[in-house]
């Protein structure tokens, strides 16, 4: 089983690995010969625009960025766990990175991405059971989409050996994720990251994100709440910061609530108001399966959501105490479909 102590024997090796070259002396890693800046992987995010910008990290940067995932996994994560790693590659960090890490914890890897050419669902629902996956690393409609079809297929998700779900890759609110644990009967954790930095936040033991203050310096465009600037540099991610004694653990960093891309929010009559905002109230429904899609049109939440049985539930007056709900706690417009989970996928294609 992994411990504490080989956890942090890695963390000072890593550490070692930036502060020297092998045979030198330590030194600070910002060496004057340009080391620290050589460049290590390339990849791409798309602006508000919807246009493709090049990123890139430096070796040093991706180094860091491992080290911090790596103590946060080695707290979930052991030797006697299988791991499927359902998380983009495609021009993107966080896929490389988690596969690194889940070996550096020294945890077995299934990595199947997100195109699911070569790995579909129902086959991953086979290699699930094949090979007793124990936790998953995807992003929360991946986990819920996985869910609902094994129980279109007639299993029963609780049953399965998976007892650990990572989210990345999308923001997710606290009640969500809540509801893909129990469909799973698994405990869930989050990580957070944008496209030039992955690893931005990391759980601690109570479940909230810490950011790592260590290596970023973060501030909120507009206060407590609106866009994250790390380094002085926008993101296009709207979160929430707020001191580290909103939380009990101890960690002396600030906790950070994603929220979601800046570009999908609107003003309310309090504030900046997310899609995050509407899922909380969303998942305020306990008929509701872990399914839900918002998309913002016109200054308007489009919602779609979805219940594990429909014949038991009126859908009709659901949508409405949704959108009334919806309206009179963040007054704002919303549009809400509801329809049952083993229609989810046509509903959202």
């Amino acid at each position: 089983m992994t411990t504490a102590a080989s956890i942090t024997t890695h963390y000072e090796q890593f550490l070692q690995l930036l502060n020297r070259d092998a045979g030198d002396p330590p030194r600070p890693p910002a060496a004057a010969d340009g080391r620290a800046t050589v460049r290590a992987r390339y990849g791409e995010r798309v602006d508000p625009s919807g246009g493709s910008q090049p990123i890139v990290l430096t070796r040093d940067e991706w180094i860091r960025n491992q080290i911090d995932l790596t103590l946060a996994l080695g707290r979930l994560l052991t030797e006697d766990d299988v791991v499927v790693s359902a998380v983009p590659y495609e021009l993107s960090f966080i896929g490389a990175e988690v596969d690194r890490v889940i070996e550096m914890v020294g945890a077995s890897v299934i990595s199947v991405g997100t195109s699911g050419t070569i790995c579909p669902m129902p086959r991953l629902l086979g290699l699930i059971e094949q090979y007793e996956v124990t936790a998953l690393v995807c992003s929360p409609s991946f986990a819920a989409e996985l869910a609902g079809l094994a129980v279109s297929l007639g299993k029963r998700p609780e049953d399965s050996t998976v007892r650990t779900i990572v989210c990345v890759g999308e923001a997710g609110s606290t009640e969500r994720l809540d509801r893909i644990g129990a469909t799973w009967a698994a405990r869930t954790s989050a990580l957070y990251g944008t496209p030039s930095a992955p690893t931005v936040a990391v759980a601690c033991a109570e479940g909230a994100l810490h950011l790592c203050d260590h290596r970023l310096r973060a501030e909120v465009r507009g206060g407590r709440r609106g866009e994250l600037l790390l380094d002085g540099a926008p993101t296009g991610e709207a979160v929430e910061l707020w001191p580290a004694d909103r939380c009990a653990c101890g960690s002396a960093s600030p906790v950070l609530v994603p929220l979601g891309s800046a570009s999908s929010a609107v003003r309310g009559p309090d504030g900046l108001v997310t899609a995050l905002d509407v899922e909380r109230i969303v998942f305020g429904h306990r008929r509701l399966a872990p399914h839900f899609a918002c998309v913002l049109r016109d200054g308007t939440f489009h919602v779609t959501c979805a219940v594990a049985d429909p014949g038991a539930v009126d859908l009709g007056a659901m949508r409405r105490a949704l959108r009334g709900g919806i309206g009179e706690a963040l007054g704002v417009e919303a549009e809400v479909t509801v329809v049952g989970a083993q229609d989810w996928s046509t509903a959202t294609s």
